[in-house]
């Protein structure tokens, strides 16, 4: 049964991304006619790019995504920041998974210290 959801899961991930792939280009084109500039295409290499980063997970993140590519204007220069970002993202992910670590070792001794006074 677990197998059955997970396989669910994925899938509605999938289809979510694949009903907001369109909206990546439209928001750029959106975007470059507010601040009077020439939209720049999204190819299907950046948001091949994109999924393989995990990106985006939602409509905010999307038009950060797009607010960003037209200030950069090179896909490539965003795939670059996002590996950048995901790689310091995981770096303090498991900084912070270590920390929580050894607040669990510490917590039973101060606990055991409370209930001694």
């Amino acid at each position: 049964m677990q197998g059955i959801m997970l396989r669910d899961a994925r899938t509605g991930q999938f289809e979510w991304r694949n009903t907001i792939a369109p909206l990546l280009g439209d928001w750029v084109a959106l975007l470059a006619m507010k601040h009077r500039r020439a939209p720049l295409p999204v190819s299907s290499a950046l948001w091949k790019g994109l999924l393989r980063e995990g990106f985006p997970n939602d409509l905010d993140e999307l038009g950060i995504l797009a607010r960003r590519y037209l200030f950069l204007g090179d896909a490539r220069m965003l795939l670059a920041e996002l590996r950048i970002r995901t790689a310091a993202t995981a770096s303090v992910r498991e900084t912070l998974s270590k920390e929580d670590k050894i607040k669990r070792k510490e917590r039973p001794q101060i606990e055991d210290a409370h209930i001694c006074q």
